[in-house]
């Protein structure tokens, strides 16, 4: 039977979540048309379907967690030994022992509780008569696997292709029996649990990562920005003071590859946008921010909070981030220690604007002033570099 398996979306997502159907079993199909709407941890991505056909089955439903390589449509009225897979899937058979277990079993495997049979079953894919050519699968392959089995907090990114299979199978096994024996807690009768998904998911990912890498440090300082004209447009002014700041000390506007302890340097400034939606945080890129004019930035920012707000964003929009700017202000809050995004070097955040006193030409006045939050890996900037970006910063923002 011919069948469509959720295809690779690229930058290392290995699941999605289904958002809707576009068709229903019966219906007919032609190749290219939309037929599922999934969000992964980037994005909203419509899929096209990669034949012609009619849908015999539809093989998951909205709000299921699809895997990469797990089937989405059967295809009705083909012939039986065609199997169609879009995307990189090459390794989905891969998974498959000799004794032909159903697809993907190691998510069910890695479940705390699974019965004795799976985790026999996950012995002998990661043990048995292939387990050397599984040890020496590719980096992307193992931390699919790691992902899998739920330890792909163990590893950052770079690191995921220095265990095999055996070895993340063993300390599955191990974490495994650590919870058996551990008493289960007793779950509150009027607790609500919401697994986490989608944007809400990858933050969760990201600023553990982040916590795990990144000797972070955060400055602190305010702006007196009581000259600015009550009509002031915030965003674009945060946006060229970052510039600013970006041209006078470029090794903030920089990544950070901790595997090979360099840094890459941007003569780009691509700033990441953090947006707060309904449907979690997103953190959309304005492009070569120093090339647009205020109308032109103006425009673009509204563009992309808009994109993120009806789920139309393109995954491609999200990322090449070179740094990060967060004006939580605009709903509360002063100072903050903003987490560094790897392999970004810094973001900046800005909070609440207040009137409090103010030192002006010797004598005390009522002034606006703008907290300000400025956190950086210490690895590829010195406080020195970092207290020079943020008085760079404060400067443009200052000036008349």
């Amino acid at each position: 039977m011919k069948v469509f398996k959720l295809p690779d979306l690229g930058e290392g997502l290995q699941e999605a979540e289904l958002i809707e159907w576009n068709v229903e079993k019966g219906d007919t199909v032609k190749t290219d048309q939309v037929v599922v709407v999934v969000e992964t941890a980037k994005a909203v991505v419509e899929l096209p379907s990669p034949c012609d056909g009619v849908i015999a089955k539809l093989c998951a439903s909205p709000g299921d967690t699809v895997h990469v390589g797990e089937v989405l449509i059967e295809y009705a009225g083909v012939g039986t030994d065609s199997v169609s897979v879009v995307g990189k899937l090459s390794d989905a058979s891969e998974l498959k022992t000799e004794a032909q277990t159903e697809s993907f079993v190691l998510a069910d495997a890695a479940r705390v509780g699974a019965t004795k049979s799976k985790v026999l079953e996950l012995q002998n894919i990661v043990s048995g008569s292939g387990a050397k050519q599984l040890a020496n699968q590719a980096p992307a392959e193992v931390m699919e696997f790691a992902d899998r089995l739920g330890l792909s907090d163990l590893l950052p990114d770079y690191a995921y292709g220095s265990l095999t299979r055996s070895e993340l199978a063993r300390i599955y096994e191990q974490r495994k029996a650590a919870l058996a024996d551990s008493p289960s807690p007793t779950p509150n009768a009027g607790a609500n649990v919401v697994a986490l998904t989608g944007a809400a998911k990858v933050m969760a990912q990201t600023m553990a990562k982040s916590h795990q890498l990144v000797p972070a440090v955060t400055l602190f300082d305010d702006a007196n920005v009581s000259h600015w004209d009550k009509q002031e447009d915030i965003s674009v002014r945060l946006v060229s003071a970052l510039v600013a700041a970006c041209k006078a000390v470029p090794v903030l506007n920089a990544w950070f590859d901790d595997e090979n302890l360099s840094i890459q340097l941007f003569s780009d400034i691509n700033i990441g946008i953090a947006v707060n939606s309904d449907h979690g945080l997103y953190v959309p890129v304005l492009r070569d921010a120093a090339a647009l004019s205020a109308e032109a930035c103006r425009q673009l920012i509204d563009k992309l909070v808009a994109e993120v707000n009806e789920r139309s964003i393109k995954p491609q929009k999200l990322l090449g981030a070179t740094i990060s700017l967060s004006n939580f202000g605009t709903l509360s809050g002063r100072y903050a220690t903003p987490i560094i995004v790897p392999p970004q070097v810094a973001i900046v955040g800005i909070g609440a604007v207040r009137k409090q006193p103010w030192v002006v030409d010797g004598k005390i006045k009522v002034q606006n002033i703008m907290p300000i939050s400025l956190s950086f890996d210490h690895r590829a900037a010195t406080g020195a570099e970092a207290a020079s970006f943020l008085a760079a910063f404060i400067a443009s923002l200052t000036q008349g």
